[in-house]
């Protein structure tokens, strides 16, 4: 489907064109994955605590982020840091589908998302806080599965902030509880809770890593025509490409 969609992407025209774009893919892409790296994109609306999670996960404010009428996140970008020998590559993107951007700046923003975590992805993780999930983070996962591929949720974990708000012994029993959730949770690779609150609580992050860890051994890293056109493609193209997913 994707493939078919993309013959209508106006070609690269020269060679030049294509060392570009390589030389682009190389000096700002996530590492080539192997055993020893991590590659992990966080979604979820704005103010969510994705950038507050990125930095519990590195262990050091590396995002910026903090209260504010708008989004303090304008822009994809990565941060990497060695946790426990490996390369660990985090993704912060901004609130996709409930955000003030632009239709051309979010296509933009979702295409850079994809060049900085390409040539794949170990773990989505969708941020939601702790008692404030609603039937409109089911519906934005619909898009995901829109813009990155059906197979996506294989890759997906919830992940709850506010984890020093909630009692984590409990999680099971207030999963099941709730319809919406319990649905979401099922389709995706389960959840995960952070306290963003304490970066010294590293054992919090050793289990989200050792989660990701068995969807790679299970599933590998996760890739299709989405990250293999966005290898071929100059940035600028490829966000107009996805443009038209958007606004479907």
């Amino acid at each position: 489907m994707l493939g078919m969609k993309l013959s209508c992407v106006t070609p690269l025209k020269t060679g030049r064109q294509r060392t570009m774009a390589l030389r682009h893919r190389t000096n700002n892409a996530a590492p080539q994955q192997n055993n020893d790296n991590i590659n992990i994109v966080l979604l979820g609306k704005k103010g969510v605590g994705k950038s507050s999670s990125g930095n519990t996960i590195l262990g050091e404010e590396r995002f910026k982020c903090g209260r504010s009428l708008s989004a303090v996140t304008q822009e994809s970008t990565v941060q990497r840091s060695v946790i426990g020998g490996r390369s660990v590559s985090v993704i912060d993107t901004p609130g996709f589908f409930c955000t003030n951007l632009s239709q051309e700046k979010l296509s933009r923003e979702f295409a850079r998302s994809v060049f900085l975590s390409s040539p794949g992805v170990h773990a989505f993780l969708f941020v939601v806080p702790f008692g404030r999930f609603t039937k409109q983070e089911e519906e934005i996962l619909e898009k995901v599965k829109k813009v990155f591929g059906k197979d996506v949720l294989k890759h997906v974990i919830l992940l709850f902030t506010y984890g020093d708000e909630c009692i984590r012994e409990r999680m099971d029993e207030e999963i099941d509880g709730n319809d919406v959730v319990r649905r979401v949770v099922q389709s995706c690779q389960g959840y995960h809770v952070l306290n963003n609150k304490d970066l010294t609580d590293r054992q919090q992050v050793s289990d989200l890593l050792m989660k990701i860890d068995s969807i790679e051994r299970n599933q590998g890293y996760y890739t299709n025509e989405v990250y293999e056109w966005a290898q071929k493609w100059p940035l600028e193209q490829y966000g107009k490409y996805l443009k038209t997913i958007l606004m479907k």
